[in-house]
């Protein structure tokens, strides 16, 4: 059985991330994990002035429970699933100590999140939380852009920048999820500037036992490479290889060696060491 977290704020997007993931998962056993993290500065003297019966914890979960409790029925409602269950979990920590430690308890395979939240905060395309993340989290993780309609994956696309390679965890968590959902592989190898590797022989060697696409663009800025290779290729959906908590500062600048992931509008699946 799968253990899956999914992280909600209770905003349409993060709904029909959720959404997106229970179509995903429709032929695995899994246990949902629906969690909300309730922002401490969010209290109110309101909260705290309850019945006196009421313990001070019972009075500011009150709403998030009852919210949480009512995303649980209709996704039981709309999803006639025999293999799914549910469980509900709310925190007051700092959100990213909260993700991480309901991760441990729960041993879950995989996190699951929209990119826009309630608040309306964008970094042009993903969310602040959404950002800390990927940063922070070494776990894999969905991410599901607004909007985004559940189609079947039949096309998933890897860009590499030069130090990129195709083996460690990163290398067979991806194999699982392909072999999982059947997906074809597009491995696309970018040497923004001409870069001199013996790498390209690795690549054909372990991916000789695919049924995938493998191109290699040298030259060319890693925006305008996928961009193109996307214009020009059914994909529906996107995977990346995260090294480092540094790696997304790259993602939102102009340099030729990364890839800018606000323009991404494909679900994406972030992969750790």
């Amino acid at each position: 059985m799968k253990n899956i977290l999914l992280l909600t704020d209770f905003s349409d997007n993060a709904k029909n991330a959720i959404h997106y993931a229970l179509h995903l998962f429709k032929n695995e056993a899994c246990l949902f994990h629906l969690m909300h993290v309730h922002k401490i500065g969010s209290f109110t003297s309101d909260d705290l002035m309850q019945a006196p019966k009421e313990s001070v914890y019972d009075s500011i979960t009150k709403e998030p429970k009852e919210a949480l409790n009512k995303l649980k029925e209709e996704l039981l409602t709309t999803f006639t699933n025999a293999k799914y269950t549910f469980e509900t979990h709310i925190d007051f920590d700092v959100f990213i100590d909260a993700i991480k430690q309901a991760i441990s308890k729960n041993k879950i395979d995989y996190l699951v999140m929209g990119t826009n939240g309630a608040s309306g905060t964008k970094e042009v395309i993903l969310g602040s939380n959404t950002v800390h993340v990927i940063r922070k989290i070494n776990c894999k993780t969905l991410i599901i852009p607004e909007n985004q309609t559940f189609t079947p994956i039949k096309e998933l696309l890897l860009p590499l920048d030069p130090e990129d390679a195709l083996d460690g965890k990163q290398f067979m968590d991806l194999i699982d999820f392909i072999e999982t959902f059947k997906i074809h592989l597009h491995a696309l190898r970018i040497n923004p500037n001409n870069e001199k590797t013996d790498i390209e022989s690795d690549d054909i060697e372990n991916l000789a036992l695919f049924n995938c696409k493998y191109h290699v663009v040298n030259n060319v800025p890693m925006d305008f490479a996928l961009s193109s290779y996307m214009q020009t290729n059914t994909i529906d959906f996107l995977s990346l290889f995260v090294k480092n908590e540094g790696f997304l500062d790259h993602f939102f600048s102009k340099a030729n060696t990364k890839v800018n992931i606000s323009k991404i509008t494909k679900p994406i699946l972030i992969l750790h060491p």
